[in-house]
């Protein structure tokens, strides 16, 4: 990051600080909040570094867009389901909130069968809403709290009943944020009135439609973080709102990568976090806006490179089935090389009958001969069986029919 930080330039003799916040705050190009950062009104600057990430954001979402088009439907469907387990679970760990894919799973499977409530159940619940499109109000703070309620409540209510909302909509009490050595690195405004004044500003700002959604999406995680508007559960919700928002304007898939972006640079995180809530740096919050929209746009890059891999290993193994199978076995096997490469642990029998318009007694005959071949992997999971292709055998077996 190129842009000079009020904070370090407060301590460089070489810089007029005070000339270098006016012209910054007075800029054209400068977008006020509405609320105050530590002490200062909050700000940001729509620098050239930060409309060029707005760019490639944009540009990347439409090649995200062409390749998610080229794969088949099923695909597409394993890879949001895998994307958004895996999100639950990372969102989950920054936290330090133990959970795994295959709880996760299960939660989601229990979802489509209206099972009893387990836990995680508020989480993957409005996670799946998110993946289907679905409306989630962010208008009032109301909305915010049965958001909450909704996402993470449960949770919170099994870890430590002290730390459920004790306010109207929020907590009444101070909360401080610790680091690993139980210092306080962060203390979460109060009382509870200018909460809610702070909150109502972030909603506006969020809902703002003359401005970029990345933007106004940095601006509000930030804000949401200092607010801190609930003694624990902070992190999930204000990452499940962005996620939700960004979902909303980019592809879907781009929202379910957003736990997973903030963890491969977890330390950029929380420096951009440190940096704007400081004192010195005078409610200037557009470092924390570059390096968001840089951690959004990074994960962006690497979900592009990732389908792009996969379609194009799809369409290796496709071509190196043609070389063994035909007609009924090759759809068999073409769905089975799409499971191994999208879904997370392979497809059922009755994902597979459904596909193929099938019974499950001449799926088994199909996959018998595949078991027999060693193309066919199968894995049990709790009280489920997938299946999927083992393509390290299938090239084997492409190669000695090929010579």
């Amino acid at each position: 990051m190129s842009y000079k930080m009020l904070c370090k330039a407060f301590h460089d003799p070489a810089i007029d600080d005070e000339e270098l916040y006016k012209s910054r705050y007075e800029s054209e190009f400068a977008i006020k909040v509405g609320c105050d950062v530590a002490g200062s009104p909050a700000f940001c600057v729509l620098t050239p570094e930060l409309s060029m990430l707005l760019v490639q954001a944009a540009k990347i979402d439409k090649d995200v867009f062409r390749l998610i088009c080229k794969l088949p439907d099923k695909a597409v469907e394993d890879y949001m389901n895998a994307c958004l387990i895996d999100e639950i679970v990372l969102t989950n760990e920054i936290e330090n909130e133990h959970s795994t894919r295959r709880e996760i799973g299960e939660v989601l499977d229990n979802l489509a069968k209206n099972g009893r409530r387990r836990r995680f159940h508020g989480i993957v619940a409005k996670y799946n809403m998110l993946l289907k499109g679905e409306a989630v109000d962010l208008g009032s703070c109301a909305d915010v709290r049965k958001l909450y309620d909704d996402l993470v409540l449960d949770e919170v209510l099994e870890s430590d009943r002290n730390k459920i909302p004790d306010g109207k909509w929020f907590r009444k009490e101070p909360v401080s944020v610790v680091d690993g050595a139980e210092r306080e690195i962060h203390k979460g405004v109060t009382p509870e009135s200018r909460i809610i004044e702070m909150m109502e500003r972030l909603l506006a700002f969020l809902n703002r439609e003359d401005l970029d959604l990345l933007v106004r999406v940095a601006v509000c995680h930030f804000l949401f973080g200092y607010i801190h508007p609930f003694h624990d559960g902070n992190g999930r919700t204000n990452r499940f709102i962005s996620s939700y928002m960004i979902a909303n304007e980019y592809e879907r898939l781009v929202g379910l990568r957003l736990s997973f972006a903030i963890k491969e640079e977890i330390e950029k995180y929380y420096k951009a976090f440190a940096v704007c809530e400081h004192p010195l740096n005078r409610g200037d919050l557009t470092p924390f806006v570059i390096s968001f929209a840089e951690i959004v746009v990074s994960g962006m890059a690497r979900l592009k490179e990732t389908l792009a891999e996969r379609e194009a290993d799809l369409l290796r193994y496709e071509n190196l089935a043609r070389c063994l199978y035909e007609g009924d076995m090759l759809r068999v096997v073409n769905i089975l090389i799409a499971a191994r490469l999208f879904a997370v642990y392979g497809v059922t029998a009755d994902e597979c009958t459904e596909a193929l318009g099938i019974t499950r007694q001449t799926l088994y005959k199909r996959t018998k001969a595949l078991r027999d071949e060693g193309i066919l992997q199968i894995k049990k999971v709790g009280r489920k069986t997938y299946y999927s292709c083992d393509l390290s055998t299938l090239e084997q077996r492409a190669n000695v029919q090929g010579s």
